[in-house]
């Protein structure tokens, strides 16, 4: 039977048994449906009729299923998604029947985190690689090699999926020169000439790799036209901080090669490049890398975390109705560039626009209409109709309103952090403060700024009295007194380890992670709420992200078996515009992967130098950020 939720679907196409709409983009979908013949789930892409104007336009699309369909039976591997069927149904137009996936696109996995272990990445890199040297050995070329083009299944195996472009060595599905595949994974060569043999897979594989293993792209950009350039001129991006458990000096290497502009530059195969990526890496136990050298059985021991798909290359992802308790929603990767923010996804139906709401941070109570019933927590898939009110709380930030309208596309929220000024008393009197390892001016009573969004350390002594408390987002002093103990006494402070040579910890508050290096030793990432072992007595601590450009030197004192906590600043959002022209955004020196059109990035709070370079020349400005800044500079 039909999902309800699909009205405008058959019952049947061909002989399979419609059951539920699975994906849904700009150009096509893909259902859920049944074989009934042999029990068998299937996904069926279709093509939107509105989408196909004219004869050609759906002759060719029959043609490519075909394709798929073809490519497809000169393929038996693991890796690849079968392909079972391929037809056309009366009034619905051309289908493909394909092998179910009950999983998680890549993408979404790379994007939304918690990240996976580098076993689990180069678990999946490794079952690509022997993917598509598959194809390669049977004379395929797949041509849009992309995370959005990969389901990770629920054993942990990679699925590579939409040969739709692929091509033969001896055949061709569009003439020489067509421009075919995604942007953003493109080979140079892809791009300036839209011939392609494997060498260009194995560029589009490298910079997947580089995605999945760093979260960034090697060449960023905020427009097409900046990505495209990057590719075809530039050398992958300069990684600060490097990628935690693989040597900098090697991944530099392997990913000058496996990027490298000119084709016979660059490894002869994905395993090659493998192989010479796991050179690199040292963090990596002996069975493990066995395992990954080998490409042995994948049985994804480490849960894979909750995601939604959030490529802007990618058809858009329908999550599932909660009235049933369903696999993975997963689609056919259609060779489309969908340009959507703020990480949401919609689909209509008869309860109106689902939209996925996103707050940063994330976390807030979601509340509707009547504002008294609570929907959730943000990111929230939500069905919304004209005129729907919302309200977004959390903790510690100013409540957002918001009432749907149709047609528009919310970005996601931006929660503020309530700054209150908050009165610290003690008593005795005279005490001083110390507010997240920082020691203020003045003693008690001390009126301090308080930043509700984000978690605190209170520290108050005098003599040998003193007291300490950690205060969650959201709580504030409130005025209270606090009474000053003897400072060895455990209502003042953690209970001390019994071996005074016992390690104490580092732990990070704030939003976003840090790369720490103490006594000149580099300790690694610190996320926020994690805490790093360290030994007591006295530590100089130099703090870097260089995503958030953020950099700071403190001391710190540990104490056996305590925690000392760490406070990283907010971030803000600083919008770079120039006239007339554009130029490359670096700050403080370092490449900000945007040009000066009026693009945005994050920045921490504090003190930076925007500098923008254009063929006009340079010009910066030096700011002491405390929240958002547009930025418009004339050159």
């Amino acid at each position: 039977m039909a999902d309800p939720d699909i009205p405008n679907y058959p019952k049947m196409i061909g002989r399979y048994q419609v059951q539920r709409l699975l994906g849904s983009g700009a150009m096509g979908s893909v259902v859920l449906a049944e074989d009934p013949r042999i029990k068998r789930k299937v996904a069926i892409k279709l093509i939107k009729q509105d989408a196909v104007r004219t004869q050609a336009d759906q002759h060719e699309y029959l043609m490519r299923f075909q394709r798929e369909a073809e490519v497809s039976g000169l393929l038996n591997h693991p890796g690849i998604v079968a392909i079972y069927d391929v037809g056309e149904e009366e009034g619905y137009g051309p289908f493909l029947a394909m092998e179910f996936v009950p999983g998680k696109p890549l993408d979404g996995i790379i994007r939304s985190g918690p990240e996976l272990s580098l076993k689990e990445k180069l678990r999946i890199a490794g079952g690509l690689a022997d993917a598509l040297d598959h194809a390669h050995a049977k004379g395929i070329v797949h041509r849009d090699v992309k995370p959005g083009n990969v389901m990770v299944g629920e054993d942990g195996r990679p699925k590579l999926m939409d040969f739709g472009i692929a091509k033969r060595e001896d055949a061709s599905l569009t003439q020489t020169g067509t421009f075919l595949g995604t942007p953003s994974y493109a080979s140079p060569e892809q791009i300036r000439e839209g011939i392609v043999d494997s060498r260009s897979d194995i560029f589009s594989f490298g910079v997947l790799v580089f995605e999945l293993m760093s979260g960034q792209s090697p060449f960023p950009g905020t427009s097409i036209n900046t990505i495209l350039y990057r590719i075809v001129n530039d050398p992958p991006v300069d990684l600060q901080p490097p990628v935690m458990g693989i040597l900098p000096e090697g991944w530099r290497r392997v990913f000058e090669k496996v990027l490298a502009k000119r084709p016979e530059d660059r490894h002869p195969t994905c395993t090659a490049f493998m192989r010479d990526l796991l050179n690199a890496v040292v963090e990596l136990g002996k069975e493990d890398r066995r395992e990954v050298m080998g490409i042995l059985h994948l049985n994804g021991e480490a849960p894979i975390p909750e995601i939604v798909s959030t490529s802007f290359d990618e058809t858009v992802v329908v999550p599932a109705t909660s009235r049933r308790k369903l696999g993975w929603p997963w689609i056919a990767a259609l060779a489309l560039v969908l340009a959507v923010g703020g990480g949401w996804f919609i689909f209509s139906g008869k309860k109106g626009t689902r939209l996925q709401l996103e707050s940063i941070p994330t976390g807030a109570k979601v509340f509707m209409n009547d504002l008294k019933a609570e929907v959730g927590h943000t990111p929230l898939s939500q069905p919304l109709s004209p005129g729907d009110r919302l309200r977004i709380e959390l903790k510690g930030h100013q409540p957002l309103s918001y009432e749907f309208k149709p047609g528009e596309v919310p970005p996601a929220f931006k929660l503020q952090p309530i700054i209150s000024e908050e009165l610290v008393d003690s008593l005795p009197q005279g005490a001083t403060v110390v507010l997240d390892e920082k020691l203020l001016v003045g003693t008690t009573p001390l009126k301090v700024t308080w930043n509700q969004g984000q978690p605190h350390r209170l520290t108050l002594t005098k003599a040998r009295q003193g007291f300490a408390s950690d205060f969650k987002p959201g709580e504030v002093p409130g005025g209270r007194v606090f009474d000053l103990k003897d400072a060895t006494t455990a209502e003042t402070r953690q209970e001390p380890s019994l071996d005074p040579t016992a390690p104490g910890s580092l732990k990070l508050a704030g939003g976003f992670a840090v790369r720490v290096k103490a006594d000149g030793k580099d300790l690694g990432e610190l996320s926020p709420g994690a805490r790093l072992p360290l030994p007591p007595g006295h530590h100089k601590l130099e703090l870097t992200s260089g995503r958030h450009f953020y950099k700071d030197s403190r001391t710190v004192s540990i104490i056996a078996g305590q925690t000392a906590t760490l406070t990283v600043p907010e971030l803000a959002t600083v919008t770079v515009e120039t006239f007339p022209g554009t130029g490359k955004v670096s700050v403080d020196g370092q490449d900000a992967g945007i040009e000066s059109d009026g693009s945005s990035i994050q920045v921490a709070l504090g003190r930076h130098t925007i500098t923008v370079r254009s063929p006009k020349g340079s010009k910066f400005e030096t700011l002491d950020l405390t929240g958002d800044k547009n930025l418009r500079i004339p050159l």
